[in-house]
């Protein structure tokens, strides 16, 4: 992922601990048959159902991150923001850059955490789908929650770019610092 600029969901994907969705990785068994999944009729709307499910596993991923029972859920997740053809998250890779070097060791929790948080954002608020600051905002506040709650299981797995954030939000100036780090990724 390039430091800087934004991200849509597509190009969020493969991370340590992600797959291609379902459909990507399945292939014709027939022999001669071509290895590309056969074209169907693009959709336009995810179900009602689907939307829901990613609300409620992202508000379960925040709060419990670090749950295995949870790895199916969070791989469902990813594949439907990244497959859905009507949630488009778009998410700037300068607000966990710092999370690279040194690696931080729940990294891709935290990477996919706010995906997962913003595309929830864009389903709840449809109305506020197209401001970018504003999805920012709300990604991070998941990944905020996300974090407080792996320093709940793990307190030796501090970030100081997500302490400093977590600060911000104490001080009601999240808003602002996010929009600091995306401004220039628009």
């Amino acid at each position: 992922m390039a430091t800087s600029g934004a991200v849509s969901a597509p190009s969020a994907l493969p991370q340590a601990g992600t797959q291609e969705p379902e459909a990507a990785r399945q292939k014709s068994t027939k022999p001669g048959a071509s290895s590309a999944m056969p074209q169907k009729p693009a959709e336009k709307h995810s179900t009602p159902e689907d939307r829901q499910r990613l609300v409620a596993i992202a508000h379960k991923l925040e709060a419990a991150p670090l749950d295995p029972a949870l790895a199916p859920e969070r791989q469902w997740a990813m594949n439907f923001v990244v497959a859905a053809p009507d949630v488009h998250v778009k998410t700037c890779t300068n607000l966990l850059s710092d999370l690279r070097r040194p690696k931080y060791k729940y990294r891709s929790e935290i990477n996919e955490q706010l995906l997962i948080s913003s595309a929830a954002f864009v389903i709840e608020h449809p109305e506020q789908a197209e401001n970018y600051r504003t999805q920012s905002v709300a990604g991070m506040e998941g990944v905020l929650k996300a974090y407080s709650s792996i320093l709940k299981t793990d307190p030796q797995a501090t970030a100081k770019s997500l302490d400093a954030l977590l600060e911000k939000q104490r001080e009601g100036k999240l808003a602002d610092a996010v929009w600091e780090i995306v401004k220039n990724c628009q």
